[in-house]
């Protein structure tokens, strides 16, 4: 294709020049233009959405629900010497907690 592309900017020079007539340069340009195949145009290729491997490492439901308690527990236990009560500290870690995993659903639905 790139010899092709190539002939045809010679015979356009040529043209130009004046060494070929304007005929001359269509039907040279023409003849070329019949040596290539008709292509098959294919639609768009659209690649399937690649799933994300699951690695050996990653904790499991029951890992990141035992390390939500656990963080949650820590939290309730700082927040509690931080504000002095231990109700208001949990009331408190709660809260962020639930807001966390309301978040994490309205990503998941869409």
């Amino acid at each position: 294709m790139t010899a092709i592309f190539e002939e045809i900017r010679r015979l356009e020079a040529a043209r130009k020049k004046g060494w070929i007539s304007a005929s001359e340069y269509a039907v040279a340009k023409g003849r070329l233009l019949e040596t290539v195949e008709d292509a098959t145009v294919l639609p768009p290729f659209q690649a399937a959405p690649q799933r994300r491997a699951v690695s050996s490492s990653a904790p499991g439901p029951w890992g990141l629900m035992l390390i939500g308690l656990l963080g949650a527990g820590a939290l309730t236990f700082i927040a509690g010497q931080v504000i002095g009560d231990l109700s208001i500290a949990f009331t408190l870690v709660a809260s962020v907690f639930a807001a966390i995993v309301i978040a994490a659903f309205r990503r998941l639905e869409g």
